[in-house]
């Protein structure tokens, strides 16, 4: 994302995103000649789950990297498996387990920290909030699909939603100018990052988170978000951004809390001895 913002528009960005990830899924689709079995039920939790998980974050999330550094993006992503937590409440009908909630106080604690940070960093709270929301909208959608549309084959449902997404974001980056001066002699970088952006980490990777989230629920995906913040850390480290001790100490704690969350003792079955041998 940062590579492609020296000359695209954030829109543009998710928009190109979007395209790269449909023309290799639907390749993919087309060869595996699968049959469409999406209802007619399905299209007003489609459009939640496209705008929630698909335009809202793909818009906001390349302006944050630009402004912030991957590094800010990459934490704040972290919070989703936490956050599913509390979204499957309403839509679920899930209560959290006490572990559960002892997990939610201590990663919250843990935000706090991190947030309080970044305001020191001059961040301003507007960018904060915008950079929660993206794991906020992540979490509703995801628990969306587990209820609603657990019954699409993941790559149809993961097409659907790219396609729809693109042809949202890409009329959209054509009306929003991009208020920074492009960079055309990274004009090249900006499309090659774009393409690997769409094909591998948005098509491909998306289509495997969904088929987690209706395989194993929204929470057990989510885990997978944890290793977001470890690489996106790193990755800022070797760009050059700015990784303090409190922001590395609230990624650990973060993920200690969300780790105690995942390792319940798991009950024994319980075995039933008659007294007697039966015929």
């Amino acid at each position: 994302m940062k590579r492609a913002m020296e000359c695209l528009s954030p829109i543009g960005v998710g928009a190109g995103r979007a395209i790269g990830g449909t023309l290799v899924l639907a390749l993919i689709f087309l060869v595996l000649k699968q049959p469409r079995t999406i209802r007619r039920t399905d299209l007003l939790p489609l459009m939640g789950v496209v705008f929630l998980g698909f335009v809202w974050p793909h818009s906001i999330q390349p302006e944050l990297v630009a402004r912030h550094g991957g590094a800010f993006v990459g934490l704040t992503v972290g919070l989703t498996p936490l956050l599913t937590i509390l979204v499957s409440i309403p839509i679920l009908g899930i209560w959290p387990t006490l572990r559960q909630t002892i997990g939610v106080i201590g990663a919250l604690a843990c935000l706090m920290a991190l947030m309080f940070d970044y305001g020191r960093q001059s961040v301003p709270i507007a960018d904060i909030i915008l950079a929660i929301s993206v794991p906020l909208t992540y979490s509703t959608a995801n628990s969306i699909i587990r209820r609603y549309l657990r019954h699409l084959p993941p790559l149809e449902l993961t097409l659907i939603c790219l396609a729809t997404a693109g042809s949202i974001l890409l009329p959209l980056s054509m009306v929003v100018r991009n208020h920074r001066t492009a960079n055309l002699d990274q004009l090249g970088s900006a499309l090659l990052a774009v393409g690997i952006l769409g094909v591998v980490g948005t098509g491909i990777a998306t289509f495997l988170f969904n088929r987690l989230v209706q395989d194993q629920g929204p929470l057990f995906a989510g885990m997978t978000t944890n290793l977001v913040p470890i690489g996106a850390v790193l990755w800022g480290r070797a760009d050059g951004e700015h990784i303090t001790m409190i922001q590395v100490l609230a990624l650990v704690g973060i993920l200690i809390m969300v780790t105690y969350v995942q390792t319940a003792p798991r009950k024994l079955p319980e075995v039933t001895v008659e007294a007697s041998p039966t015929a």
